[in-house]
């Protein structure tokens, strides 16, 4: 069984209703039901956020060993007004989220000092914390940020000589176009979504939401404050790994089913989703949470295929 870093720093009353709360309900079923409430429906895009914000802390793998990525990265494209930017303002305004929007005259993650919008330095300063940035097609030299987001740190050259910075943060971006952004960079985002024009019922249910909050706001402020504990508690949870070979055994099944291998990368995405999931059951993880995983790391693979023309 998995344990907590530091179950101490919680109100044990807190802690015990959420323990409980985990043993009579599936949590990564449940929980997307009080998140983000302006966004209706998307259920998965809301589990995909929730799994980031589990996995805000990358594993310390032990003594002389790297650290292992836990934190997921996320990217939401469509057309203008479709709501990809909706979960951005969510996540700045309930979780304290950095907002970045791209001005792509003055906008870039290059790794200069002499920058005086600090670049790729705004990272640093946001170590353990989300960073959303909206356009992100526009911002100049994307590249830069796959250090950031592969191994949380980056590099800046300064009178020729070279210091790396820690940058252990979360990265959620949304972008109209996302054809022209390399594969490299592509490749870093563990979730993608695609985000279309509401069609006529799903309008009619964003006004119905909208305006159950604005006829009472205060109506889900209890709920609002046990998402948050909720989160808290599973941020701090450690996870094991269960029916390992069964695990290996799903994979095989999967990779068997689709007629095609996957990259080291891919499948290391698949078990931080993985680990996710179970941090928000507060569970280990096995079977279920790999089949889980799969499901949304293949429905994401077929978001991005679509996106670049590919099916």
């Amino acid at each position: 069984m998995g344990e907590f870093r530091d179950a101490s720093r919680f109100n044990k009353r807190v802690l015990e209703g959420v323990l409980e709360f985990s043993r009579e309900h599936d949590p990564f079923s449940s929980l997307p039901a009080v998140f983000c409430p302006e966004l209706v429906g998307r259920y998965d895009v809301k589990r995909g956020l929730l799994c980031m914000l589990v996995n805000m802390q990358d594993r310390n793998m032990g003594s002389g060993r790297k650290r292992n990525r836990e934190r997921l990265h996320i990217l939401l494209y469509g057309e203008p007004g479709t709501g990809k930017t909706i979960p951005l303002d969510y996540l700045s305004r309930e979780w304290g989220a950095v907002y970045i929007s791209a001005n792509p005259s003055s906008a870039s993650l290059k790794g200069d000092a002499r920058r005086k919008d600090r670049g790729v330095q705004i990272f640093s300063s946001e170590t353990g914390r989300v960073v959303c940035i909206d356009e992100f097609e526009l911002m100049e030299d994307t590249d830069t940020l796959r250090d950031v987001m592969e191994i949380g740190k980056f590099t800046l050259t300064k009178g020729g000589h070279h210091e790396e910075y820690d940058a252990q943060c979360s990265v959620v971006c949304a972008a109209n176009d996302i054809t022209k952004l390399s594969p490299a960079v592509l490749s870093r985002f563990d979730l993608i979504y695609g985000f279309d024009e509401p069609t006529y019922d799903e309008s009619v249910e964003i006004a119905r939401n909208l305006i159950e909050i604005e006829e009472d706001p205060s109506s889900s402020e209890i709920t609002k404050d046990f998402l948050k504990e909720h989160i808290g508690i599973s941020s701090d949870y450690n996870p094991r790994i269960r029916e390992s070979a069964e695990v290996l055994s799903q994979l095989e099944l999967h990779f068997r089913k689709s007629r095609k291998g996957k990259t080291g990368r891919w499948i290391s995405s698949v078990f931080r989703i993985s680990r996710a999931i179970a941090k928000i059951r507060l569970n280990d993880w096995g079977v279920e949470e790999v089949k889980c995983a799969l499901k949304m790391k293949s429905y994401s693979d077929s978001v991005l295929a679509r996106a670049l023309g590919y099916e």
